[in-house]
Parts: C-alpha cells; sequence; structure tokens
C-alpha cells in the first residue's frame, strides 16, 4: 500500500509539473503572437506612410498567423510531448528569423529595424535553447544576412524620408529594445529563481538526509546509519589494524519511568539522556537510538580499556544528572555491555558479545558497565 501511494504521489506531482510546463509553453506562444502583431501593426503604419508596399503586412500577417496556428496546435493537444524539445522552441526561433528576413529581402528600405529585431528572436533563443542550438541558429543569421547584404536589390536602410517615418523607425526601434530588456530580465529572474530553487532543494537534501540517518524523537543517529558506520570502521580497521569497540548501553527500569510519569516523561527522559551522553562521550566516538530505550556507541580508534573508562564515564553522568526537570523525582542510571574488535571478526558476533555482556550487568545488579 505505501509503495502505490509513494506511486500515486508521484504521478499526481508529475502531471501537475507537465500542466504548469504546457500553461508556460502557451504564455511563451501567445508572447510571439502578440510580437508579430505588433510588427504587423508597423508595416502597416509604414504602408500607409508609403515607406513599403501593402503586400508586404499582408504576407507578413498570414505567415505568422500559420504559424502560430500549428505551433499552439501541436503544443496544446500534446503532440510535441513525444520531442525532444516539447517547446518547439527552435522551430519558433527559426520561424522567427526567417520572418525577419523575410521582411528584409521584400522591404531593404526598413531592413535595418526587422535586423535589429532578431536580437529578439536571439534572445528567446537564449533564454531556452541550449548552447548548440542557439549556435545552430546564430549561424543560419550569418548565412542569411550574408544573402541580404551581398544580393540585395536595394540599399539596407532605415527609413528617414519623412517626419512620418522616422517616427515609426523610432518607435518600432524602441519596441526591439523593449523586447530584448525584457527577455534579459526575464533571463535574470529565471536564473535567480533557478538560484533560490537549488538552494531549497540543498535545504530538502539536508532535511531527507536528517531523516534517514537520525532517529526523530532523540536526534541521536538512528540503527540504519549506525550500521554504515560500523561497517565503515571495520573495513578501516581491517586495513590498518586500529582497534575499536562498540557498547550497548540500557536505561535501567525505563519501563516504570513510562508506567509512573507517563510517556511524555519518557521521551523527555529519552531526549535528555541522549544529550548528557552527546555532553560527555569523546568526540571521536559515534551514538545512536538501536531501538526502545537501548543505546549504541561506537568507540573508534582505541583499545577496550580506554573504551571501558569512556562508557564508565558516560555511566557516571548519567547517575549524576539531575533528572527533576523531566520529572520530580525521578533518577535513572543507565546499564552498558562493552566488547572490543577482533581483527577478522564481522559485525554481527561483535555487536552479540556486547549485547551479551549487557545483559550480564543486567543480572549483576544494573548501574554498571560490564566487558565482554
Amino acid at each position: 500500500m505505501a509503495e502505490a501511494g509513494d506511486m500515486l504521489v508521484a504521478a499526481i506531482r508529475a502531471t501537475s509539473a507537465e500542466r504548469r510546463g504546457q500553461r508556460r509553453r502557451l504564455l511563451w506562444l501567445a508572447g510571439a503572437g502578440a510580437s508579430y502583431a505588433a510588427d504587423t501593426l508597423f508595416l502597416g503604419l509604414f504602408v500607409a506612410a508609403g515607406t513599403v508596399p501593402g503586400p508586404v503586412p499582408v504576407g507578413y500577417a498570414v505567415a505568422a498567423l500559420g504559424l502560430s496556428a500549428v505551433f499552439y496546435a501541436a503544443i496544446s493537444r500534446g503532440w510535441s510531448l513525444r520531442l525532444h524539445d516539447p517547446g518547439l522552441v527552435a522551430a519558433q526561433c527559426v520561424a522567427g528569423v526567417l520572418m525577419q528576413f523575410a521582411v528584409a529581402f521584400a522591404a531593404p528600405q526598413v531592413a535595418f529595424l526587422w535586423l535589429a529585431n532578431l536580437f529578439t528572436v536571439l534572445a528567446f533563443s537564449m533564454v531556452w535553447l541550449s548552447v548548440r542550438a542557439s549556435i545552430g541558429v546564430w549561424a543560419m543569421c550569418v548565412v542569411l544576412g550574408a544573402a541580404l547584404f551581398f544580393g540585395a536589390h536595394a540599399p539596407i536602410a532605415a527609413p528617414r524620408a519623412s517626419p512620418a517615418e522616422i517616427t515609426l523607425a523610432w518607435l518600432y526601434f524602441s519596441l526591439v529594445l523593449g523586447r530584448c530588456v525584457f527577455l534579459s530580465v526575464y533571463s535574470g529572474s529565471m536564473r535567480t529563481h533557478l538560484g533560490e530553487s537549488r538552494r531549497k532543494l540543498a535545504r530538502s537534501l539536508e532535511q531527507i538526509q536528517e531523516l534517514v540517518s537520525y532517529d526523530e524523537l532523540t536526534k541521536a543517529f538512528n540503527r540504519r546509519s549506525m550500521m554504515a558506520r560500523l561497517e565503515q570502521e571495520r573495513s578501516g580497521a581491517e586495513r590498518t589494524g586500529t582497534g575499536f569497540a562498540v557498547a550497548m548501553l540500557d536505561l535501567d527500569h525505563f519501563k516504570q519511568v513510562n508506567d509512573g510519569f507517563g510517556h511524555s516523561a519518557g521521551d523527555a527522559a529519552l531526549k535528555a539522556f541522549v544529550q548528557v551522553v552527546h555532553a560527555t562521550m569523546r568526540e571521536t566516538d559515534v551514538f545512536c537510538r538501536y531501538g526502545g530505550e537501548e543505546f549504541l556507541m561506537l568507540l573508534t580508534d582505541t583499545d577496550l580499556a580506554a573504551a571501558a573508562t569512556a562508557v564508565e564515564r558516560v555511566r557516571l553522568a548519567v547517575a549524576a544528572h539531575d533528572w527533576t526537570p523531566v520529572a520530580r523525582g525521578l533518577a535513572l542510571t543507565v546499564s552498558a555491555g562493552l566488547a572490543g574488535w577482533r581483527k577478522g571478526e564481522n559485525l554481527e558476533p561483535l555487536l552479540n558479545r556486547a549485547d551479551a555482556a549487557l545483559y550480564r550487568a543486567k543480572r549483576n545488579g544494573r548501574n554498571r558497565v560490564e566487558t565482554a
């Protein structure tokens, strides 16, 4: 059931992300359509000013409408989702480049303005396309530019024959600059948003790592992370011959704490116990909650005598601790079983020997450390 639930959550998230992607693609397509409409409007105004022939804006509008309809159908119906480029960004950039050069070839008298508009198309491609695809679009512009500059039948110019043409040229050039600024700002905001998303992801990964590695209640290492750490220590000891030890620790009569003071006091006692141990144990040692009120300590780079001294120090600290903040009248002690690693020994027999020593400490009166 848990696996099925996880799969359902993953499917819902994937569907939601896909819908957001589709909305974003359609929004960009709408922006491209609005840009084509503005271009058509200015071409019409240049026709009114007597600068370009009438068929130019008509052809431009028909081509823009046809291309936009094809792109809209492919994206909105999900056909493009099968492609590596579901937003058809490369196709839209190629279409945009061809549209601008078509105007430049058909009306060289306004070619400068529509060539300037190529910066808008290239800025759009830089936001979404890969480096290789962007270089391909740039190369196409270079080839078409060469054909225009060397083969144009009239001078490539910006219209300045009348105040109306100058005004229209200035306004259109301002529109081109505005588009480029918008795309630059959008690209910057995307980078900022991406950086923030990465930081959030890093924080989430840290939280996940903490959940995976630490006990939720006590914040000590959990059993799984400790076993991995123990295996690392054992492998290193096999190579270097350095000794280490493990200690099983169990709070004495802990069931009476839950029965007499309540489970909330029991939880508080476990957390306080871990704090006492962390404050007392050596910095190089590792401590984990092994299960219930049972804990496991890894004492690194040490012999059995030094390990016994370290565990005894922890035992004394627990016995001397003031447990009154947890519950009035509460007193806790801990029993421990200690075992030193033997060369060639696996973890299971090592832990079994520590566990046997712990039970011997329990049988011998508790609040003591027994060595295997």
